[in-house]
This record gives structure tokens, C-alpha cells and sequence, in this order.
């Protein structure tokens, strides 16, 4: 089983924006490339085969439906980010297969619960997840986002460790800030305790693995997303997705 992959023929001003807010990793995403334009963009989609392209529609040689017309023959879902809010855009978006259409300024929250919806599509697809009524596994769904600097470096570290048993303390003392403000920091941008995110970015990342690999064992992927105890994890398991491990592997997982 493989995760999804992305390629972004796009500027390079909106990849960075989505480099630095969208976290791939949560996501269960490989980015595979980024072009300059659309005809680099073209040759990119037949070479490296994405799951899924995000694109501007306005790109130097080619636009995004040219673009569009010329990897027709190839199988991936279309996102488009444009700053042209028009009914012809977004009905020309709509004939060429687009599975979104996405006004800038981008709003963060819409983005990533675009990229939940298509990647948990393909899995579907794929036969990762089985499609079963009322399950959630989006655990970062009810989650503000912030553009705020000291948010963003939060929520980086916390990406590039969640597999290491650390403390707030150590968190807080890499990053230069007390335990308060960060804990005050998380609340008053996110909405959601800073434990709170903790354990539901573990359990996501928990969750991918076994996604990935249905033959992991549920004590293996509780050391590999970070918790330490193993009947601490099957708690905070069933806390948020209203099940057991067992019984989630059981009736989600193929």
C-alpha cells in the first residue's frame, strides 16, 4: 500500500504558503515534484504518475486546462487554486474533471479538508479504508488554523517529534517560549488544548501507519506515533474515534 502523492505546477509563491501550513505528513501525502509552468507541469504528470495535482490555473506557457487536455490520458484528481472567482473559470474547472476549485487568498481550513476528502477518496478507492457510515478519522477536523508565527512553529515541531516520548517542558524550552504562553498560544488560535492536539496528531499518525500496513500491530503503532503506554493509547483511541483498536481495524481497515 502506498500513500498518496502530489505534484504542484504552480508559483512558487503558493508553494510555499502550502509547504509551510499544510502538513503532508497528517495528510498521509508525498509530495513528488513542483513545476514552473504548465508544460513542465505536463511532462512532470506523465513522468511521475501523481495521485493528485494542485495547480494555479494562469501558468506561463500552459494554463492548467491546457494542461489538463494534455494529461488527459493520465488518472489523477485536480485541485485548482486560482484567484479568478468566475462562473467560466469554474465552469470550465467542472468539464475538465476538477474535484475542487479554490479561491485565493486561500483559507487554510478549506484546503486541508479539501486534501482530507480527496485522499480518504483514493483510499477508498484503493481499498486501504473500507466505506463504513458515521466512522471519523479526520481527528483534526474540528481545528482552527492560524497563520500565527509562533502556532506554525508549534505545530512543525510537534510534527518533526510526535514519534519521540518528549514533555511540554522540553517542547517548549527547543523552542525559546515558556510552557504558559505556548499552552495559551494553542487555545486561543486553534481552539483546542495543546494536549488535546498532541494525542489526536498521534492517533492520526497512528492510524496512516496502519493504513499503510494492516499487518502492524496495535502495540507497534502506539510506540511509533509516541505513546509511551500502551493502555494510555487504547484509551485516547477510543476517546476519539468511539471504538477500540481492535475494532477498528476490524471494521475500517481492509
Amino acid at each position: 500500500m502506498t500513500n498518496s502523492s502530489v505534484g504542484f505546477p504552480q508559483f512558487y509563491q503558493i508553494q510555499q504558503i502550502l509547504d509551510r501550513f499544510l502538513d503532508y505528513q497528517e495528510l498521509n501525502i508525498t509530495v513528488v515534484g513542483d513545476a514552473e509552468n504548465g508544460q513542465e507541469g505536463t511532462a512532470m504528470i506523465q513522468d511521475l504518475q501523481p495521485d493528485i495535482v494542485l495547480t494555479d490555473i494562469s501558468m506561463p506557457i500552459m494554463d492548467a486546462f491546457q494542461m489538463f487536455e494534455a494529461t488527459k490520458a493520465q488518472d489523477y484528481q485536480k485541485v485548482i487554486l486560482s484567484g479568478y472567482n468566475d462562473f467560466t473559470n469554474a465552469k470550465k474547472a467542472i468539464r475538465s474533471g476538477a474535484r475542487d476549485f479554490l479561491v485565493k487568498p486561500i483559507d487554510l481550513e478549506e484546503l486541508r479538508n479539501c486534501m482530507v476528502d480527496v485522499t480518504t477518496q483514493i483510499q477508498l478507492q484503493r481499498g486501504q479504508l473500507a466505506d463504513t457510515d458515521g466512522i471519523a478519522i479526520d481527528l483534526l477536523k474540528d481545528v482552527r488554523y492560524s497563520r500565527d508565527h509562533v502556532v506554525t512553529q508549534v505545530l512543525t515541531w510537534i510534527s518533526e517529534h510526535y514519534a519521540c516520548k518528549f514533555t511540554i517542558a522540553e517542547m517548549a524550552s527547543d523552542l525559546g517560549y515558556s510552557e504558559s504562553y505556548i499552552y495559551k498560544k494553542i487555545k486561543d488560535h486553534l481552539g483546542v488544548t495543546l494536549n488535546d492536539y498532541l494525542n489526536r496528531y498521534r492517533i492520526r499518525m497512528a492510524i496512516n501507519q496502519l493504513i499503510e500496513d494492516p499487518s502492524m500491530l496495535i502495540y507497534e503503532a502506539a510506540d511509533a506515533s509516541g505513546f509511551s503506554d500502551y493502555k494510555y493509547f487504547n484509551q485516547v483511541f477510543k476517546k476519539y474515534l468511539g471504538m477500540t483498536t481492535t475494532d477498528f481495524k476490524a471494521k475500517v481497515l481492509q
